[in-house]
């Protein structure tokens, strides 16, 4: 397995959130079949250069440099592969997204269905400087500068405008 630091910028990212955060247990073993999987993850017969890292016991996030050969569906396929083979091992959704995450005034990271957050911007526990979690980032330059940002500067935040 490659490190983070090795991959390129314009690496890919594939970022999986579950509905709850891990037991310490359960950390334990993902962390061991994503290293396992990624140690033999395989695009058009070679080794891919990539990594993974399992952040703030919830978010499962994939990397891989593309540099000089675009990777297959089919490499692309095993790792939704893996995360479904968890989610049903660990009964805990990863793949839906319809979920998001945010930063509460506590500092603890809360998830919810984007269909709630009217709510809690009503109820005042979402503001526009809330920092949400930005699971569309597509490569590493993306997810260093804009995976977690101010509510405001979000997708979500359009969602919101688009349906409040």
């Amino acid at each position: 397995m490659n490190t983070y630091e090795e991959l390129a910028g314009e690496s890919r990212v594939w970022v999986f959130q579950a509905e709850r955060e891990l037991s310490e247990t359960e950390y334990k073993s993902i962390t061991d079949e994503l290293t396992k999987f990624v140690d033999n993850w395989i695009s058009h017969g070679s080794l891919l250069k990539a990594t993974f890292k399992l952040l703030h016991n919830r978010f499962i996030i994939f990397m891989v440099d593309e540099e000089g050969d675009r990777m297959c569906g089919r490499a692309t396929d095993a790792s939704v592969r893996l995360v479904k083979e968890l989610e049903a091992k660990y009964h805990i959704s990863m793949l839906d997204r319809n979920r998001m995450a945010f930063i509460d005034n506590k500092g603890e990271i809360q998830g919810c269905k984007l269909n709630e957050l009217n709510y809690l911007i009503e109820e005042g526990k979402v503001t526009p400087q809330t920092k949400v979690f930005n699971n569309l980032v597509q490569n590493k330059n993306e997810f260093e500068k804009s995976w977690i940002v101010p509510l405001s500067e979000s997708w979500q935040n359009s969602y919101i405008m688009q349906n409040h």
